[in-house]
């Protein structure tokens, strides 16, 4: 390998500063040890990497492109480092828990909150997360459990249904359809709609089951939250398709929320590595997950 990474360190603290004494003060080393390893750096690459102007170093083409390519590099080292320090660091008496967006404001806050009463001295690390980087923060170790709303693929995580959601209106009291029992999907045509934006893979599965339907709506917002589209329609800015989980009126003061007469459903996933052994707290978590959603599919709060 030609280019070693303590050169590649020194020849990005020297891009950073613009200096050798720069980029030496950066390194915690002598201006003469940054220079001798620059000049070795050039000469093993055999390439001109800076133009030395009064006493400062103005890159060439040449290190402005490879910048890029070592600056990904350093960047990746240091998710390592940032990883194994996490490895390190994590006591057995703490659980990673992880849901999608729209499961974040509701029912993950509820599971944490009988959790913690059950295990009030276990640290808790609670974050949303894309379902497409569900399996790698699974499988690195940096979640131990997911909550999420589409499935990941992936044939080392256990993928469990634990219950069912469906996709409801949201509008302030004052809105035309406000009064309705059931709002069909056809109505919606005729107001301002909110939805979920086709760049993301939920907005995607939403457009396709209004296409089932034979239904096209142009909405006046695409969002990539649901509670984004929430916060516009208590701003009275339109109708916002969303799911249940965020929509509650228990976490939107001012929201009606009406049910779809067409029924857009979807499924909610518990995902787990299969392979690795669980602790008791994260079988605590998927346990009172499990309750939660019992709960809701008999048609009673969780909350």
């Amino acid at each position: 390998m030609k280019f070693k990474l303590r050169q590649m360190e020194v020849f990005r603290a020297v891009m950073l500063t613009g200096t050798v004494s720069g980029a030496a003060r950066m390194l915690f080393v002598s201006q003469p040890a940054v220079s001798r390893l620059l000049t070795h750096t050039e000469n093993s690459l055999g390439l001109k990497l800076f133009d030395r102007t009064g006493g400062k170093l103005l890159p060439t083409s040449a290190a402005v492109a490879l910048f890029a390519e070592v600056q990904e590099v350093y960047d990746s080292a240091l998710k390592v480092d940032r990883f194994v320090e996490n490895l390190a660091s994590k006591s057995a008496n703490e659980v990673s828990v992880s849901c999608s967006p729209a499961l974040g404001l509701g029912l993950l806050p509820r599971v944490i909150e009988l959790f913690h009463r059950k295990n009030p001295k276990t640290k808790i690390n609670y974050c949303t997360t894309l379902a497409i980087d569900v399996p790698n923060e699974l499988l690195s170790k940096k979640t131990d459990v997911a909550v999420t709303l589409l499935p990941p693929s992936n044939p080392n995580l256990t993928v469990e249904v634990v219950g069912r959601g469906r996709m409801v209106c949201a509008m302030t009291a004052e809105h035309p359809l406000a009064l309705r029992e059931k709002i069909s999907l056809s109505e919606l045509k005729e107001h301002k709609t909110i939805l979920p934006a086709l760049n993301i893979a939920f907005g995607r599965y939403v457009a396709a089951m209004l296409e089932t339907y034979g239904v096209e709506i142009t909405p006046a917002f695409e969002v990539p939250r649901a509670e984004l589209a929430c916060a516009l329609a208590k701003r009275a800015l339109g109708v916002a398709i969303v799911d249940q989980f965020c929509a509650s009126t228990e976490l939107w003061n001012g929201l009606i929320v009406k049910p779809l007469a067409e029924p857009i459903t979807y499924d909610i996933y518990l995902v787990y590595p299969k392979y690795v052994g669980r602790s008791a707290e994260v079988d605590q978590i998927i346990q009172i997950v499990q309750d939660c959603m019992r709960l809701h599919e008999a048609g009673r709060s969780y909350m």
